[in-house]
């Protein structure tokens, strides 16, 4: 066995082989390195090894800013609008008698043509919400026409109103039945036809019993009519003339249909009545007996015909249930629109009234006009007249062409004389 002397370091009795030192060495090499892991990056967080080598920083730290929401607004209601006033005019045209010289004039090719009568006038008659005109007598077509003591007249005459801006005929007047009971049917219907409204005659009990009211400019106005005679025609008319046929008022009930009339709806009753004495400028008793019982029972505004003249404007005072005072505005009479009265009878008026809503739902009646008419009468060849209706306020200055003047200057004569009878505490006089 050798003794050859072992190769390595000797530390006290023990000696470290070569290879020993090298472990040892590669031992204290990881354990170095794991330390210098350990103080520099441990477990690999830098934040440790910065703040252990260089003074602290101070941290920033950003604050999102606080958002403050604006505060929701609170809604404004929407006003509610407040509603329009409502208002509305309504003419009234004198009387309309086509007596037999009118006839002739109107005469052209076995036909009636009526619209040269109307042609300087009839954008007056239009110049109003609604339009009222009375023809004496029926408009059937289905007699014999006339123009003397019976009214009987070609029904084309409702097609130029119509034309001319009327919307309602008042057929309740002494010549209603002249043509008889059929002729004031067919008159109806003609009315129906040519789109013409139509009141004081009805063609069935049903539509008698009916009131009548139209809406004009949002209001709603109700239509009565009635008659004081008829001519002495009704001792021979039949039962259903009287009936429903025609409204005489001694054969109605007034009070009852403006009841009805109210209880339909209506805000605004007007009554025209065919009363009074032919040619007399006064009212009669009867008149103001029969005004004063409509004012009463409710009417707002009473327009009279027959007397061909024009008779003045009233107001009519009478009391309602709770006492309080009620005005109705009361025409006597409108006089001629047109007929064939040369001379004193030759002019009229049209009476123009307004409807106004004083608060939502109550209304009044306001601001009554008048306008002044004349016939313009003129001879023409073969023995016949032209026949014209004129407003005289628009001619007073310059008369229309061809008019002689003789009649320039009845015309200025009327425009006064019509101003006299009228007054002005009522109802004031306007050109057109």
């Amino acid at each position: 066995m050798s003794n050859k002397p072992v190769k390595g370091l000797r530390v006290g009795d023990y000696r470290i082989t070569p290879l020993g030192l090298v472990v040892l060495a590669i031992l204290l090499v990881l354990i170095i390195g794991a330390v210098v892991l350990l103080v520099f990056h441990p477990f690999n967080n830098n934040d440790v090894a910065t703040t252990s080598a260089l003074p602290p920083e101070e941290e920033t730290v950003e604050v999102e800013p606080e958002v403050t929401e604006a505060p929701t607004p609170t809604p404004e209601p929407t006003p509610t609008p407040e509603p329009q006033l409502r208002s509305a005019t309504i003419r009234s045209l004198g009387e309309i008698a086509m007596q037999q010289n009118l006839l002739r004039a109107a005469v052209s090719e076995n036909t009636f043509d009526f619209s040269n009568m109307f042609s300087n006038i009839s954008g007056v008659i239009a110049n109003a919400d609604y339009t009222v005109a009375d023809v004496e007598g029926s408009l059937g077509g289905t007699t014999e026409y006339s123009g003397n003591n019976k009214m009987i007249t070609p029904p084309a005459l409702i097609g130029t109103l119509k034309e001319c801006g009327v919307d309602m005929l008042m057929l309740a007047n002494d010549h209603a039945l002249d043509g008889g009971f059929a002729d004031l049917q067919a008159t109806i219907q003609n009315c129906a036809e040519e789109g013409m409204d139509y009141v004081g005659a009805a063609a069935s009990a049903e539509e008698r019993a009916t009131p009548v009211i139209r809406e004009i400019g949002g209001i709603n106005v109700a239509f009565l009519a009635y008659t004081e005679t008829l001519n002495d025609n009704e001792k021979n008319a039949d039962a259903a003339a009287l009936e429903y046929g025609v409204n005489l008022i001694s054969k109605s009930n007034a009070k009852k249909d403006i009841e009805a009339a109210r209880e339909a709806g209506a805000d605004i009753v007007v009554c025209y009545c065919s009363w009074g004495e032919m040619f007399n400028p006064t009212p009669t008793d009867t008149e103001k007996k029969i005004a004063q019982k409509l004012a009463e029972w409710g009417v707002d505004v009473i327009i009279g015909y027959n007397p061909h003249v024009v008779q003045p404007a009233t107001w009519l005072e009478t009391k309602d249930a709770e006492g309080n005072v009620r005005r109705t505005l009361c025409l006597g009479a409108t006089g001629n629109l047109l007929s064939d009265q040369y001379g004193k009878n030759d002019n009229g008026i049209i009476f123009q009234f307004t409807i106004e809503e004083t608060e939502y739902g109550k209304f009044a009646v306001t601001n009554p006009i008048y306008i002044p008419t004349y016939v313009w009468r003129s001879e023409t060849e073969g023995g016949k007249y032209d026949y014209r209706a004129l407003a005289v306020g628009q001619w007073l200055e310059d008369a229309p062409e061809g008019m002689a003047y003789a009649d320039a200057a009845r015309m200025r004569q009327v425009w006064a004389d019509l101003q006299s009878v009228m007054g002005s505490e009522v109802a004031t006089v306007a050109a057109e």
